[in-house]
Order: C-alpha cells, then sequence, then structure tokens
C-alpha cells in the first residue's frame, strides 16, 4: 500500500508540472482513500456486510477509487482557483541564479583579511563545497556536451517532456 503514494505524486506532478500541487492532490488521495476505507470499515463492523474489508477484496478497490474521487476534488478546485493559469516556476532558471549567488558571495569576500572573517571555518568549507558541487550540477545540466552523452538524463527528460523528445526524433 505504501507503494501506491509516491506513484500518486509522481502522477500529480506529471500531470500538473507543479510540486506544491502534486503534493496537495497526493495528500487529497490519502485523505480520500481513508474516508472511504474508513467507511466501508465502519459498516464492516457494524454488522452491514455490504462489502469486505480484507485488502484483496473489492473493498480495497472502493477505498482506492475513493482516493481518486478526492484527488479530482483536489484537482477541480485548483483549476477553478487558476492554478493551471499561472506559470510555471522554472526550475533551472532558479538553479543558476543560486549558484551564481554563491560564487558571488565566495568572490565577493576573496578581499577580506583572514582575521577579519566572521563564521567557523567549518561552516565556510561546507558552503564552499555546496558551492562547487552545485556548480558541477548546473554544468552537467547546461553544458551541451556534456548533457548529450549522459544517457540517464536524456531518458529522465524524455520521461518529463516528451514533446521535446519526439521533436528531437523528428
Amino acid at each position: 500500500m505504501w507503494l501506491i503514494v509516491p506513484v500518486i505524486l509522481l502522477l500529480s506532478w506529471r500531470m500538473t508540472r507543479r510540486w506544491g500541487q502534486a503534493l496537495n492532490e497526493t495528500v487529497a488521495w490519502i485523505v480520500g482513500y481513508l474516508a472511504t476505507a474508513g467507511v466501508l470499515w465502519l459498516t464492516d463492523v457494524g454488522g452491514l456486510d455490504l462489502v469486505e474489508t480484507r485488502p484483496n477484496s473489492p473493498g480495497a478497490i472502493l477505498a482506492i477509487l475513493g482516493g481518486f474521487l478526492g484527488m479530482l476534488v483536489s484537482r477541480w478546485r485548483w483549476k477553478r482557483r487558476g492554478g493551471h493559469l499561472e506559470p510555471r516556476t522554472d526550475w533551472r532558471k532558479a538553479l543558476i541564479r543560486g549558484a551564481a549567488r554563491v560564487s558571488a558571495r565566495r568572490f565577493a569576500g576573496g578581499g577580506k583579511a583572514a582575521g577579519s572573517r566572521t563564521g567557523s571555518a567549518a561552516g565556510s568549507d561546507v558552503a564552499a563545497i555546496a558551492g562547487r558541487l552545485l556548480g558541477r550540477a548546473a554544468a552537467n545540466l547546461f553544458v551541451p556536451e556534456l548533457r548529450r552523452r549522459h544517457p540517464w538524463f536524456r531518458a529522465m527528460r524524455a520521461l518529463i517532456s516528451p514533446d521535446e523528445a519526439r521533436q528531437r526524433r523528428q
């Protein structure tokens, strides 16, 4: 059962392309599932033998469908408030801006004397290592020669945006 929740999160993200809405839909699926399963369990304990509540019975399918109904309600409310009309945030540009800020801070502090530095040496080492790792990740993402050679990157990109993959094939 616990394997279904990450699949629901990925399905929601694939449909909306927004992590916040995907998380909302996943929570709505869990609430719908638990509410439907709770109603079915109460009817079973209460003596109404409408549907069995074992995991391999039709009651489990009804509970899963109740989860999808909760997910549908969440998507309907999101579209009603205009969430699908808001522009998506470009995580690649945000990543590049963050790497640029880290490197700018690192180079801006280069002229200070060693005695006037604030903070611990371990903290600055962690920041430097994180900045280098972020810079390498950004280079791997945005340097076309590296991007074309890496098969996992191509596979993930095809999964995330199949339209671009189709255009490249044509």
